[in-house]
């Protein structure tokens, strides 16, 4: 703080004597300190105290109408228990007992007259300068909790109008008595999000409409990020307030900072998703009209190779076997293109029974295993009993045919299915003794379309992602534990007692 400053700060002088008024007058003058306000009734002393506001207190002791001691309980009482508001006693009581009973009283000085001119100011200035301080340490405290709740709730919602109205309720009326949100539309400034100080408190206004009179202190900030504004956060206050400062300046540019990217963060995000829902729709689409076609090849394929009359040579056989394969798998691709986009949609629809998944589990190694053989791997089996759930059975299996085909792909020698209860859980684990996942990619390998060696793509990168949404639509759980050169394992817990079929979105990520 510069001694300009200071020299505003307003100090309150209450003593019956209008000499020693006089005197602390020309003391503090000289001194340059130019808001004094003086009463030699205590009686008006707190009500001095509460429209002046003063950032510090010379008060005198004995005086009649009211003693100094009463109105300095007074003052303290109305001092907010975070605040630092010094009050400087000056008296002509010199004994011990008035010095402690001033002091524990709430006075952070005590001063016995006569006293010297040069040490009333120098207790003055420093007692101004540890109020100021204070204040600008409270002020800098709350500017940062302020902010910290702005961007909470800014980026609690994608909805901006929810986003800024209560950015707006949250700045009425601790920074301002008007707060209006106007973002440019079409080249005109709209209001889109408005609170002010009503009869009641904070009142949030219709937030749709033209800009409205702020108040007779105005402060005007652009929501600017990286380019041009995408509005402004127009702060008012009333007469009785104070302008804005240069502190208030500051807080209102980060503010309107972080309000303009939360503006960008929303927009990317719908323009995202729109993007994601209109591949998923071209994604159904092009599955849709794929399968028509492909059913006749496979539908022929199986035709010619069943009848005694197509006279098949070795290489017509190998190539119809071939053919057969070739369209099998790319049925499979379109299934999986099908089901990402009802998990998507919300209408993956589980069809479930009471299931004996030990079994189930046993039934779909017998189908798994010649895949593994087929890769030159061991596919080892470590089941934990059959438990009973309710699940889809189909669905499971697809679950655990995508994780040990996920596994094969990577494994070197053996690939693990193992099963147990425990914690209300069934957990299904596939285990493979690949390369492992570098750390970095962990929170990747559920998305869709991803996989973790780009350079050998062998599939759509689809699997784990519609394995974790059949999972989650169970009320289940799925994640990997993985360590580079020591392999992963994928695990899925389902609770033995579902709750409640809960299809779920997949997430790109």
């Amino acid at each position: 703080m510069t001694e300009l400053e200071l020299s505003r700060c307003t100090i309150l002088l209450v003593d019956d004597e209008e000499a020693n008024l006089d005197l602390l007058e020309r003391i503090l003058e000289l001194e340059g300190f130019e808001s004094l306000v003086r009463t030699t009734d205590a009686r008006q002393a707190v009500p001095l105290f509460e429209s002046a506001a003063p950032e510090l207190v010379l008060l005198d002791l004995h005086m009649p109408h009211r003693d100094g001691f009463e109105v300095l309980e007074d003052l303290v009482a109305r001092i907010p228990t975070d605040d630092f508001l010094p009050v400087l006693v000056l008296t002509a009581d010199a004994t011990f007992r008035a010095k402690q009973r001033a002091l524990s009283g709430g006075a952070q000085d005590f001063l016995t007259k006569p006293f010297n001119n040069a040490e009333v100011a120098l207790r003055v200035r420093n007692l101004l300068r540890a109020r100021v301080l204070h204040r600008e340490q409270r002020r800098a405290r709350r500017t940062a909790e302020l902010l910290a709740e702005a961007s909470r709730l800014l980026h609690a919602s994608f909805d901006t109008g929810t986003a800024l109205t209560h950015l707006a309720r949250l700045l009425v009326p601790e920074v301002a008595d008007r707060c209006d949100v106007e973002l440019l539309r079409e080249g005109e400034r709209v209001r889109v999000a408005s609170a002010r100080v009503g009869p009641e408190g904070t009142e949030v206004q219709p937030g749709d409409g033209p800009p409205a009179p702020a108040g007779a202190h105005v402060l005007e900030v652009p929501l600017a990020a990286t380019g041009a504004p995408a509005g402004w956060l127009v702060l008012g206050r009333g007469e009785g307030r104070r302008d804005f400062d240069a502190a208030d300046r500051a807080l209102g540019a980060e503010l309107g900072w972080r309000a303009a990217l939360a503006l960008e963060n929303a927009q990317l995000y719908h323009a995202t998703r729109a993007a994601v829902h209109a591949r998923d729709r071209v994604l159904a689409i092009v599955a849709h009209d794929l399968r028509s076609p492909l059913t006749a090849v496979r539908y022929d394929t199986e035709m010619l190779r069943a009848s005694p009359s197509a006279a098949l040579g070795e290489y017509e056989t190998r190539a119809l076997a071939r053919l057969q394969k070739a369209a099998d798998r790319m049925d499979g691709l379109i299934e999986d293109l099908l089901d990402v986009s009802r998990l998507n949609r919300g209408v993956l629809a589980l069809e479930r029974a009471e299931t004996d998944v030990g079994a189930l589990l046993e039934e779909a190694v017998e189908i798994l295993e010649p895949l593994a053989t087929s890769a030159g791997l061991t596919l080892e089996v470590r089941g934990g009993g059959h438990p009973v759930l309710s699940v889809d059975p189909t669905r499971l299996v697809q679950v655990v045919s995508n994780l040990v085909g996920n596994a094969v792909k990577f494994a070197s020698a053996t690939v693990t299915l193992a099963w147990e209860t425990a914690g209300g859980e069934l957990r299904v684990a596939v285990s493979d003794d690949g390369p492992g996942i570098p750390p970095e990619q962990v929170q990747h390998i559920f998305g869709t379309f991803w996989q973790a060696r780009q350079a050998d793509r062998r599939g759509l990168g689809l699997g784990l992602s519609i394995a974790q949404g059949i999972v989650e639509a169970h009320g289940g759980r799925i994640w990997v534990e993985s360590e580079v050169d020591r392999g992963s394992t994928f695990i899925v817990a389902l609770p033995l007692d579902p709750a409640v079929e809960t299809p779920l979105t997949l997430v790109d990520r």
